[in-house]
């Protein structure tokens, strides 16, 4: 499995990089090699200093055949990116379920 980080307008460290491959690997390496790559794009958007939405994180998921994007926002970066994830997951483990199905009712 492929993982990559890119930033816009911020720098993305080693400590944010280390949390993402932390995150990916504990959370879609149950799925096996059905995950090709994954890619999070981060942004901070900041309009106020109190915004509750200042960060955001897209996280796109490679697939045989489609492909998986998420889009969250939250305040800290690392939230962000925690939240992108699990969504990314679950909405990963409804397709897997979607495709046991159809094996088994054939």
């Amino acid at each position: 499995m492929k993982i990559s980080v890119q930033a816009k307008e911020m720098r993305v460290t080693k400590a944010i990089h280390e949390f993402v491959n932390d995150k990916v690997v504990r959370t879609m390496g149950k799925f096996g090699k059905r995950v090709l790559g994954v890619r999070v794009y981060l942004e901070n958007i900041t309009r106020k200093k109190s915004d509750p939405d200042a960060a955001q994180a897209k996280v796109e998921i490679d697939l045989p055949g489609n492909n998986i994007v998420v889009q969250e926002k939250s305040f800290d970066p690392y939230q962000a990116i925690t939240k992108a994830i699990k969504t990314g997951a679950r909405k990963l483990r409804k397709e897997k379920e979607k495709g046991n199905k159809k094996k088994r009712n054939n």
